[in-house]
């Protein structure tokens, strides 16, 4: 019995030391394989965090870029006259009068044929019309460009491709004395359109203030001669943006790095080191892997093991969880993102006071677009909620159709004069049908919205809204000139998208809710195509 004992302790003191010492061998590597690991993080981190930064800070110029791309020529002077906003003998102060249109933009500039330089936001002839606030800064940024850049962009650089933009003899006249316009002085227009020829800004690298200064240049042709203009990057700004954003990692940004860091624009790249503190937390980190493992090793290996089998699957339960989680509000927060930044932004600009006290109404107004812009999604996802249990309903009745389409008209016209979609109605006050009134509103501000959306990048953005009586039926047409439903198969499915590359945030539920309130009130929601381009919905309602 003893020697049975004794070959059964040994079998086992033999199994349990193979174990330990396989355990331990495996262990011991991985705990090397760690120590690897955590010395190699901070470079990582550091690498990892330069592409995203780089990346995140690479959309915004490219965004900066391809907007200064379409601006109009005379946008670069201090007054000017766009064709687009009025007609007639007229001049107003450029958009970029006041302040750059992007807190990127340290400034812009134009050069004339004489090499003299000009910037929107100050005019000599007409003081008054300077931008007083900044001015000391503003004349600096001017003089600096006048001693640095001008005699830099004198010789012919590379630019980017030319396009031909045909602009008529009154405006070009306007735009070319627009001083004199302002005075009401009479002024000269040619006979026939004048061609303007404008390349695409591209980056260059030049010295401004002491520094290399990332600058976009492009160049104008006119009859009265070669403009050049551009505008420069607020390197502070950026330098600022990095700060703020890459914690406790070391940020660099400027020009000839070589192959080092990842590109932002031609020349220039960004670089992210680790903190040194980081590296001696990853140390200690390294040393204190080996000393657990060695009281582990002695102390609980059994009960590791156990716990580990235990804590992979708290993990994976708690990762299905999370992703689960991630999904929705993933969907969520592509829609209510938008909306809840501005109320934020606005709210935050009020309560400390910030921005012009002069346009406190103006932020409070603005606030609650985006409140009423927010409380439409909200909407259209519990109304979509009550579809799907069944109990969606409407009280239509007889009404004054022509007042609520003219009151949601009013309501609707300052925050889509504001985004440059001007809307147009063409109602009948007196036109009556049945309806209920909830969800005509609801049904005409997702079509307006959608027009408003969709058609950003059109030339025309003018939303029209129009109601005819049809005899048993009232027609109510919304329509835009943007560009169109290409596939109607799902256009009024719940959770359907338009395939539009860099499309508008959306969830899919404002046309299939539309179409559901407007059965229920014994209508129909259709739509087709627009003659000259662009979306046309119409919704019908009964007369009785």
């Amino acid at each position: 019995m003893a020697r049975r004992a004794l070959i059964a302790a040994a079998v086992l003191a033999a199994l349990v030391a193979a174990l330990l010492v396989a355990w331990g061998l495996a262990g011991w590597r991985d705990v090397r394989a760690r120590q690897h690991e955590l010395a190699a993080a901070p470079g990582v981190e550091a690498a990892q965090r330069a592409g995203e930064l780089a990346r995140d800070l690479r959309g915004q110029l490219e965004r900066v870029l391809a907007r200064e791309s379409e601006r109009p020529y005379f946008q670069y002077q201090n007054l000017m006259h766009d064709p687009r906003a009025s007609l007639g003998g007229n001049v107003a102060p450029s958009p970029l009068a006041s302040a750059p249109a992007d807190p990127l933009v340290l400034g812009y500039f134009q050069i004339d044929p004489a090499g003299r330089v000009s910037t929107p936001t100050i005019n000599d002839e007409v003081p008054e019309l300077s931008d007083a606030q900044h001015a000391a800064a503003d004349r600096a940024f001017r003089e600096e460009v006048a001693r640095v850049l001008a005699p830099a962009l004198a010789s012919p650089a590379a630019s980017g491709p030319a396009r031909v933009v045909e602009v008529d003899p009154s405006t070009y006249a306007q735009n070319a004395s627009a001083n004199e316009v302002y005075r009401q002085r009479p002024v000269v227009a040619a006979a026939a359109p004048v061609g303007i020829v404008v390349t695409a800004p591209v980056w260059q690298t030049r010295a401004f203030a002491g520094a290399p200064a990332l600058i976009a240049v492009r160049h104008v042709d006119t009859p009265a001669g070669a403009l050049v203009q551009g505008f420069v990057i607020d390197r502070a700004t950026v330098t600022g943006w990095l700060a703020a954003h890459a914690g406790e990692l070391v940020a660099r940004i400027g020009p000839g790095e070589g192959d080092r860091g990842e590109e932002l624009a031609p020349g220039w790249r960004l670089a992210v080191e680790p903190n040194p503190h980081a590296i001696a937390r990853a140390a200690g980190e390294a040393h204190v892997v080996a000393r657990d493992f060695a009281i582990r090793f002695v102390a609980i290996a059994l009960f590791a093991v156990l716990a580990a089998a235990g804590v992979v699957w708290i993990v994976a339960r708690a990762e299905k969880l999370a992703r689960e989680r991630s999904q929705f509000a993933a969907a969520a927060a592509h829609e209510l993102r938008t909306p809840l930044a501005g109320l934020q932004l606005y709210g935050d600009m009020m309560a400390d006071g910030l921005g012009d006290p002069d346009k406190l109404r103006d932020y409070a107004r603005r606030t609650s677009e985006e409140a009423a812009r927010l409380g439409r999604v909200v909407s259209n996802v519990l109304g979509f909620s009550q579809l799907e249990r069944g109990n969606l309903s409407v009280g239509a009745q007889l009404g004054d159709l022509g007042t609520v389409l003219c009151e949601l008209g009013e309501r609707a016209q300052p925050a889509l004069d504001r985004a440059g979609a001007p809307l147009e109605v063409d109602i009948d006050r007196e036109l009556r049908a049945r309806f209920d009134r909830d969800a005509v509103s609801r049904i005409v501000a997702n079509l307006v919205d959608n027009a408003e959306k969709y058609a950003r990048g059109a030339d025309d953005r003018a939303i029209r809204i129009a109601a005819r009586d049809r005899g048993d039926t009232v027609e109510i047409v919304v329509e835009d000139r943007g560009p169109g439903v290409a596939d109607t198969r799902a256009l009024f499915q719940p959770f359907s998208r338009q395939p539009v590359q860099d499309g508008p945030a959306g969830l899919g539920l404002g046309l299939a809710l539309s179409r559901s309130l407007a059965r229920a009130m014994g209508g129909e929601l259709s739509y087709r195509a627009r003659a000259g381009g662009g979306a046309s919905f119409t919704l019908r309602l009964p007369r009785a």
